[in-house]
């Protein structure tokens, strides 16, 4: 049997009785990114909460939000790990970096770490097995790369998630070069088949928001 579609309706619901608090932080945050002319790019409420109730089952206490943008998801990390544990969130855009350490900081939110600069330089110059966590959410055409440096940062029994696994629908269909998503949806593709071949990723992609890979690192 297939799943049952979602209908706008269906995610509605879902996010007015699970996710209420992820969409008032997400309006309030998303308000001065607004104002900055930073784009609404970012993981859905829905999405939020499932982050926060996986990272809660997993107790873990140091996580990595490969881009920032406006501090959403780094500060949704945050409150599921608590104040004793530490995110680190990397922007390459100086000036999403500030609006988001600003959205931070009126949110009573003092244990994210923002790093501003490519976001690869940063994870490379990175100690091995530190994190619990790592969300990518950032330039499509380095997820890949990204999850390379991942699999080497993340803990045995840790977790790596890489959002828009879907790719906006288009994730199963075989797009063309003159697509204007041509170039993130086959980075995406890649991305997932990257993914589903690592020996050391027991993974599944979940179709919530714009779909979410979730792997759990068995090294």
């Amino acid at each position: 049997m297939k799943g049952t579609p979602l209908t706008d309706h269906t995610c509605e619901y879902i996010v007015s009785n699970f996710a209420s608090d992820e969409r008032v932080l997400l309006q309030r945050m998303s308000a001065r990114a607004q104002a900055a002319g930073i784009p609404m790019i970012m993981i859905a409420e829905e999405q939020a909460k499932f982050v926060k109730v996986f990272l809660r089952a997993i107790k873990a206490k140091r996580v990595l939000d490969v881009g920032t943008l406006f501090g959403y998801s780094a500060a949704i990390m945050s409150q599921a790990i608590g104040a004793d544990g530490e995110v680190v969130s990397l922007e390459f855009n100086p000036e999403h970096a500030e609006v988001a350490k600003e959205n931070l900081a009126e949110a009573g939110i003092g244990n994210v770490k923002v790093i501003t600069g490519p976001a690869l330089d940063a994870m490379k110059s990175m100690k091995d097995n530190i994190f619990d966590f790592v969300l990518i959410d950032a330039d499509k055409v380095n997820y890949v790369n990204y999850l390379r440096e991942s699999l080497r940062l993340v803990r045995p029994g840790g977790v790596i998630a890489g959002d828009n696994a879907l790719a906006l629908g288009k994730i199963a269909t075989e797009v063309e070069p003159d697509d204007s998503d041509f170039v993130s949806v086959t980075a995406l593709q890649e991305f997932n088949r990257a993914i589903t071949a690592e020996p050391s990723l027991f993974s599944i992609l979940a179709p919530i928001g714009d779909g979410m890979v979730i792997g759990v690192v068995q090294k």
